[in-house]
């Protein structure tokens, strides 16, 4: 790895005002919904210094599904939650960021592999990824098990899904507790959001089971469909846990993982998630529940 070496470590808020409110353009003018390759400020001061695999860029293989992060193209323009806060994170740290979109396998893979510095787009934080990325200590938000179905099942409960057949995302925390609850037969697995989401309105599939937050993103525009979030039931505890979202990234670097914890800490208390939430639309109950929990 080689390091970002820019000037001055641990500054506690970037010159000029960087931090603020995703004022990127005062340390790089990289933001979501521009083209990559723009340049970072010659005077431009970190807060955090750590090695990254090239010199000045942050690499994020990034989780290609909205409202978390999406890109119409490898060039952008980058939308979405992850989008707008890891390009302030880059930003602070004085780095361009490179966003490769895919699905989340294929970026768990690319980052697995070393060639990526983070895994972006709101990833749910597990014990067996933990042993393979390094993890942030603390979360930028929570999230929970989803239902996705047509307004006319609405189901609410795992126990009401019994017996029917369920698509998921492939590669996600939870396709393993579903398999275990509803039987491997009972579970589909897709590469994509959409086309978990087409198969449910083609009728191939009697619901979705996913981060509610993706669940969210597709029936929030179609009024034929719901996506209900899942209580905390205690038959399946693996299931309706509430998780935490990180941004998983390359194991042994204690310098990033405290960069990232540092910046989620402020980007909680000063606002910025929660104004980040609103600008892409997250309905004020869902936002409740991703910010503070149950």
């Amino acid at each position: 790895m080689m390091k970002n070496t820019k000037r001055g470590i641990g500054a506690a808020m970037l010159a000029g005002g960087c931090v603020a409110l995703l004022t990127l353009t005062a340390c790089s003018s990289t933001q979501a919904g521009e083209a990559q390759g723009s340049t970072v400020a010659e005077d431009c001061v970190p807060v955090h210094e750590f090695p990254t695999l090239k010199e000045g860029v942050l690499n994020v293989a990034a989780m290609n599904a909205a409202p978390k992060f999406h890109a119409l193209s490898d060039n952008g323009p980058f939308e979405g939650i992850d989008a707008a806060l890891l390009s302030e994170f880059a930003a602070e740290n004085c780095l361009e960021v490179k966003f490769k979109p895919m699905t989340g396998a294929a970026a768990q893979l690319d980052l697995s592999e070393g060639k990526s510095d983070i895994f972006g787009g709101l990833i749910l934080k597990t014990p067996a990824r933990a042993e393979i990325f390094g993890q942030a200590e603390g979360y930028i938000l929570y999230e929970t098990l989803g239902l996705t179905s047509a307004k006319g099942d609405a189901y609410a409960t795992i126990d009401s899904l019994q017996g029917k057949k369920i698509g998921t995302l492939s590669g996600s925390y939870y396709v393993e507790p579903l398999k275990a609850a509803y039987g491997a037969d009972a579970i589909e697995e897709y590469q994509s959001d959409a086309n978990a989401f087409e198969d449910l309105k083609a009728g191939r599939i009697d619901a979705v089971a996913w981060q509610s937050i993706q669940g969210f993103n597709f029936t929030d525009r179609d009024d034929d469909y719901v996506t209900v979030i899942v209580g905390d039931e205690k038959k399946y505890p693996e299931l309706t846990v509430l998780l935490e979202n990180n941004w998983p990234h390359t194991k042994g670097v204690p310098e990033l993982t405290a960069a990232i914890d540092d910046y989620y800490k402020r980007a909680k208390a000063d606002g910025t998630v929660e104004r980040v939430l609103k600008e892409n639309n997250i309905n004020p109950e869902a936002a409740d529940l991703y910010i503070n929990g149950r």
